[in-house]
Parts: structure tokens; C-alpha cells; sequence
């Protein structure tokens, strides 16, 4: 477990904690639905691990705006791959322009299925300091592809509730909180914040349903 160390800005549960109450204010939690705490105490990731801090501090709050997939009787948040998550954000011909980044980003990942400011996910990886695992922010406009941000989960929630300012870019932070990205970016990637990844084949799970597809229709 990552060991936490006094950053001299807030993290964490009082920053999330922050970002529900202005949230709350300008009407973006209007009709909050939190979890139970004695759930949210028992609650792991894909990766089995418990949730963070400040994801706790989040859901105990309000789970409808963020809109993650959860087993309230396995008390487990449920993951998808990184491909998944491109092929549910947009669409299945956007898949192999991320090939890059599907094999650098392996971990399982948590999707953002609510009412976010882009295509986000929970990478399960290497969390920081605080505990806090990075979130991944995904474009793709005119067939290029653009992922990264490494966004500490609390700051970025912070950053969608307005608690902190907005991110223009894929990895804009507060400049007090510039260090952290960079830190993520490092022990879960190759050190790049955001990047364009190169362009890979489908998986061998796409292929294998492509051929499929083809196989019927030239039996039909």
C-alpha cells in the first residue's frame, strides 16, 4: 500500500468531501443517492482492492452522477477492459486506433457511465500517495485517438462537481495540483500524461468474432 504523505494541498475524502457540498449547491447532486456506509466500508475494485478514500467519500454521497456499475451483494464494483470502454464511448471502428494503449494499460478499468465532461474510466492500476487511482480521459475526433490525463481520482472528481476549475484539455490540473498526474503517468504508463497512441490490430477476441460473422455469411 502506497504510503500517504502530508502534499500541503487537500486530497482525498475532504476534497471530495468539498466537491459534493458545491455540487450540492449549484444543483448538480440535486437528488443525491448515496450508498450505505456499511457497503461502502466492504466495497472493492476489479482489482480487489478496497475503494479509495475519496471514491468512498463520493459514494456515500451520491452514486447516480458518476454512474458506476456495482454488486451490492458481492459488495465489488465492476471492471471492463480498456477496449470495452473505447467501444462503448465510441463505437466499435475507433478500437484499433487505441491499440497502443490497450497494451500498455492492461489493468481493468471502471467506467464513468453518468453525466461526465468526456469518455472517462478508473484505471486499476498503481494508485499514489493518497491512495487515489488515476483516471484515464479518452478523445477520438476525425479518427484520431487521445488518452491519458492520469488524473487523481479526488482531483478530478473536484474538477467535474466544480469544486476545483474545469479541465479545457485531457490532464489540465490546478497548477498546485500538477505534480500528481505526472506522478501517475510514470507508475501506471511510460510517462507521457496524454498521449496519441499508434494504431494496433483488433484483438484476438475481434478477430475471432469478425471471422465468425464472416463464416455465416457465406453460409447464408
Amino acid at each position: 500500500m502506497a504510503s500517504k504523505k502530508d502534499t500541503g494541498v487537500l486530497r482525498g475524502a475532504k476534497l471530495v468531501k468539498k466537491a459534493t457540498t458545491s455540487a450540492s449547491a449549484s444543483g448538480i447532486l440535486a437528488s443525491p443517492e448515496p450508498l450505505k456506509a456499511s457497503l461502502a466500508k466492504k466495497m472493492v475494485l476489479p482489482n480487489g482492492e478496497p475503494i479509495s478514500a475519496g471514491m468512498k467519500e463520493l459514494l456515500t454521497t451520491d452514486t447516480d452522477w458518476i454512474g458506476i456499475d456495482y454488486d451490492d451483494e458481492e459488495a465489488e464494483i465492476e471492471g471492463m477492459s480498456l477496449e470495452e470502454v473505447v467501444e462503448e464511448a465510441f463505437g466499435e471502428e475507433a478500437v484499433a486506433a487505441f491499440g497502443e494503449a490497450f497494451e500498455m494499460l492492461s489493468e481493468d478499468v471502471v467506467y464513468f457511465n453518468g453525466e461526465v465532461s468526456r469518455p472517462s474510466c478508473l484505471y486499476c492500476g498503481t494508485p499514489d500517495d493518497a491512495g487515489e487511482y488515476p483516471v484515464l480521459q479518452l478523445s477520438w475526433e476525425n479518427g484520431v485517438a487521445s488518452i491519458g490525463g492520469f488524473v487523481p481520482f479526488d482531483i478530478w472528481v473536484a474538477q467535474e462537481l466544480g469544486a476545483l476549475e474545469r479541465a479545457k484539455q485531457i490532464g489540465d490540473v490546478p497548477s498546485e495540483y500538477a505534480e500528481f498526474p505526472k506522478a501517475l503517468a510514470t507508475s501506471n504508463g511510460d510517462g507521457r500524461v496524454v498521449f496519441t497512441p499508434k494504431a494496433g490490430e483488433a484483438s484476438e477476441k475481434a478477430a475471432d468474432d469478425e471471422d465468425e460473422d464472416e463464416t455465416d455469411d457465406d453460409a447464408s
